[in-house]
């Protein structure tokens, strides 16, 4: 079975549940890369030579697509109504 395939098998209910998980998967890695940034920024005592990084979209969707992996892994460890 394709993803394509797996994704049009689903319900209504199945593609909220996976549409929620990723949000709040994408909100925590914001919330990790923010963090990343601030402690580079403390370590370096906010010197004006230093790196600016700032949060990309790649970095962002990968990082929540890592968090959505294991936290559908868990959940879906735990209770049935995971697609």
């Amino acid at each position: 079975m394709t993803l394509g395939q797996w994704l049009n098998s689903l319900s209504a209910m199945d593609h909220i549940i996976l549409i929620l998980l990723y949000s709040g998967s994408v909100y925590l890695s914001k919330i990790t890369l923010e963090t990343m940034i601030d402690y580079y920024n403390e370590k370096k005592q906010y010197n004006k030579f230093r790196v600016q990084f700032r949060i990309t979209p790649a970095a962002l969707l990968t990082l929540g697509f890592i968090y959505s992996f294991f936290i559908y892994k868990i959940l879906d460890a735990i209770f049935e109504f995971m697609p």
